[in-house]
């Protein structure tokens, strides 16, 4: 995809650009349609115009689950690709609502301004990014939200926030289109954002769900959270932002909330029973396993494994479960006995503390006639190397 200009955002707000989006939405956009459409679209527009009109159109498609009216908006691709989920956005910005004045650093094209003015909040966007700038207002006008924002084209660093009461800041997690995941390698980097502690108490700092404890302030929590059963971002509060506790996970949709008290309980280590629990993995990331076997009343298998086992069937939406069918020590001559009197239409391999690719080993098994899918999973309990044969609950 091209990369906007100012000239360009311009183009795309015009009435004819945003007539020609809207018979576009009705289009077949898959790549092979690709000359056809610029054919098409280069009949009315030149040749950079209908490129940019369709590079829109297939941005509005993917925006879908992150924008509210995501065909009413405009997006650049790797902005789109940085911005929060729609719901992570809409969680995250009712932790804000109880501030008049918020600011939210950073904005990129507006995903989470737009949150945070629906959470009734006064806005300050700022952006330095000229062309992000503008869509982050075009889109805070198009959802009707302007009278509650207020977009600056600046970096932030040097900009007064006078009379803001919190602040939201996602800084740069990518460089020459890499990932950074050292927070002091991010833009600008920690140290420089924990600086508006000093003006704003009440901070948010979006990171990568894989930071490490040890790059963190100790004065910080730290909450995990997940959509879908995917982690999506590690969100670190100060001040009046800060939940109950210093590490907590959180499983959307709901929320449903685990915090990571310290120190952890004590868990009974033990063989599997009758069902197995995989935690969610914002429960793994935060460190609360042992607080999830608590409350399912179940058991490690191992003690470096994030693999939970208890005789009863409990529902959570912290952790997925499955009915155990066979287990024992590993032993691949034994595991195809099982699952040929199995008579599986499929199996899925999973593995946690196990040296072995699940797609390759997932050839070596045997598969019959069957409609039901069962899922292998290769793990260690006590130690040792373990195969578990079970069936996800419905």
């Amino acid at each position: 995809m091209r990369a906007l200009t100012l000239e360009t955002v311009r183009f795309l707000l015009s009435e004819r650009a945003q007539r020609a989006l809207a018979r576009l939405a009705d289009e077949d956009l898959r790549a092979e349609n690709t000359l056809a459409l610029l054919t098409h679209l280069r009949r009315e527009f030149s040749p950079d115009e209908a490129a940019a009109l369709l590079d829109q159109a297939r941005l509005r498609r993917r925006a879908v689950g992150k924008f509210p009216h995501a065909d009413a908006l405009l997006y650049t691709d790797e902005a789109l690709q940085q911005a929060s989920s729609r719901a992570v956005a809409t969680y995250r910005a009712q932790r804000f609502a109880p501030f008049a004045h918020v600011a939210d650093l950073g904005c990129g094209i507006g995903a989470d301004t737009i949150a945070l003015a629906e959470a009734g909040c006064r806005v300050l966007a700022v952006e330095r990014d000229p062309v992000r700038a503008a869509l982050a207002e075009a889109n805070v006008a198009a959802l009707g939200l302007a009278a509650r924002v207020r977009v600056v084209c600046a970096d932030w660093t040097t900009l007064p926030l006078e009379g803001v009461e919190a602040a939201f800041v996602d800084p740069a997690r990518r460089r020459d289109g890499r990932r950074l995941f050292h927070v002091q390698a991010l833009e600008p980097p920690l140290d420089r954002i924990l600086a508006l502690r000093a003006h704003v108490a009440a901070l948010a700092v979006k990171l990568h769900p894989g930071v490490r404890d040890a790059e963190l302030p100790p004065d910080g929590a730290l909450e995990i959270i997940s959509e879908a059963g995917a982690c999506k971002e590690a969100l670190l509060t100060f001040g009046a932002l800060q939940p109950t506790a210093q590490r907590l996970a959180t499983c959307l949709p709901g929320p449903h909330h685990l915090a990571a008290e310290t120190p952890a309980p004590d868990v009974p280590v033990a063989p599997p029973h009758g069902w197995l629990y995989e935690p969610d993995c914002a429960v793994i990331r935060a460190g609360a396993v042992r607080h999830l076997a608590v409350r399912l009343n179940a058991a490690l298998l191992d003690p470096t494994i994030a693999y939970l086992s208890g005789d009863e069937a409990v529902e959570t939406p912290l952790a997925r479960r499955w009915r155990i069918v066979q287990h024992g020590a590993f032993h691949l001559k034994t595991l195809k006995k099982w699952l040929r009197a199995l008579n599986p239409g499929d199996v899925v391999v999973k593995k946690r503390g196990f040296a072995v690719d699940p797609m390759a080993f997932r050839r070596k098994l045997p598969r019959g006639a069957g409609e039901q899918t069962f899922t292998v999973f290769l793990t260690r309990c006590q130690g040792q190397p373990w195969m578990i044969v079970a069936e996800e609950a419905t």
